[in-house]
């Protein structure tokens, strides 16, 4: 389903992925393990099409991927990153952060997939209109969680969560 063959990341004259390969097959789970700064994250983000400056070769389900995706690539690819402090908004309620990707997708039924996903993550539908500041690390995170999964995406990546 995935394949990665000889990725290369650079940041100006730094190379922060040299040469990265692997395949992991639909349905199954796969971990990149590596020290603190090995590139890691930067992998996931290339992937996920958040960075669009790499070379190599990519491909979901034997179609290549050029470093700058379509909006349904979006649709079946969600990422959850490691910090949930920075990755939610500030300023909006977990409802809105939740219902984010439906509206983007013009996906239906977003009342009740929104009670759908929180159930999911085992967060009280009471949080709905709380904000990101009035959570919890642990809960923060399972918002994100609820986030990636309300559009039932086909890959999700997970960056240290």
């Amino acid at each position: 389903m995935i394949r990665i063959a000889d990725l290369r990341v650079r940041f100006g004259k730094i190379e922060a992925v040299k040469g990265v390969s692997f395949t992991v097959a639909r349905g199954e789970s796969f971990g990149l393990v590596g020290e603190s700064g090995s590139g890691k994250s930067t992998v996931l983000r290339a992937l996920s099409g958040l960075n669009p400056d790499w070379t190599g070769h990519m491909e979901i389900d034997g179609e290549p991927l050029a470093p700058r995706r379509s909006r349904a690539f979006f649709r079946h690819v969600q990422m959850v990153f490691q910090d949930p402090y920075g990755s939610l908004h500030p300023r909006q309620t977990v409802d809105r952060i939740v219902s984010e990707p439906l509206l983007v997708h013009g996906l239906s039924d977003v009342d009740t997939r929104i009670r759908r996903a929180l159930d999911e993550v085992a967060l009280p539908r009471a949080i709905r209109f709380r904000y990101p500041h009035q959570l919890s690390g642990g809960q923060r995170q399972r918002v994100a969680i609820a986030r990636a999964l309300i559009g039932n995406p086909r890959i999700l990546i997970l960056d240290e969560a």
